[in-house]
């Protein structure tokens, strides 16, 4: 029988607040040692960063779903940081 372990799948969505400004979204896996993998990609909107990081999600954990929550929001109460991560099961 394979042993499991825990591994943690965190994604964050950061925004570039000057004019024109895209977001940066880190995708990390870190596993029990505290090893971890990371991919960076920048998108031009929140949207297409939350479609992109729950494609990482589904490719890396086969779940299909993550729960975001905003960390820190501008001035106008919009979101400038969104993060969200699980935890799963790997047979090794």
């Amino acid at each position: 029988m394979a042993k499991k372990v825990t591994r943690t799948f965190t994604a964050t969505l950061e925004k570039n607040t000057e004019k024109g400004g895209s977001w940066l979204c880190r995708v990390a896996v870190r596993d029990e040692n505290g090893d971890t993998t990371t991919k960076v990609s920048a998108w031009s909107n929140a949207s297409a960063g939350k479609r992109w990081v729950k494609a990482e999600l589904v490719a890396v954990t086969g779940r299909k779903s993550l729960k975001f929550s905003t960390v820190n929001a501008d001035a106008n109460e919009k979101p400038t940081l969104i993060a969200g991560s699980v935890d799963f099961k790997v047979a090794i």
